[in-house]
């Protein structure tokens, strides 16, 4: 059954293994790309969706200087050695002071072959002790 099959990928990307990608939608003009790895030259990104029992959104409020001030849903990059879902967990502990459990994935985004997103939604499971940095 191909959900079967394609649930076995999604289950070997969430859990930090790669899959070769040989195709896509669209392809610029001239030579084809070279076939991509995913986790060697693709930037993953996580981004976690917080529902409370209002319907209302977790936001939060960048700091960095290019953005400062600018509201956001919690996201970032995935790092080396990490599984999406580490990533997810990591970035939510850094920039919303929660723990957090994926509960669903809602969407999964690309731009390109070099950029994918994934959209959890996510459950708060604790406060994160913070500490200020300086």
């Amino acid at each position: 059954m191909a959900s079967e099959g394609l649930a076995r990928v999604l289950a070997a990307l969430l859990g930090g293994q790669g899959v070769s990608v040989h195709g896509y939608d669209s392809e610029p003009a001239g030579e084809p790309p070279a076939p991509v790895r995913l986790r060697k030259n693709v930037c993953y990104v996580v981004l976690a969706v917080f529902l409370n029992e209002q319907d209302e959104v977790l936001l939060i409020q960048e700091a960095k200087k290019e953005c400062r001030g600018s509201w956001y849903l919690p996201a970032g990059r995935m790092e080396p050695g990490e599984t999406i879902v580490e990533a997810l967990q990591r970035e939510v502990k850094e920039e919303a002071g929660l723990y957090c459990e994926p509960l669903t994935l809602l969407s999964v985004e690309e731009r390109g072959p070099s950029w994918i997103r994934f959209v959890f939604l996510a459950q708060a499971t604790g406060m994160a002790h913070l500490v200020a940095v300086c």
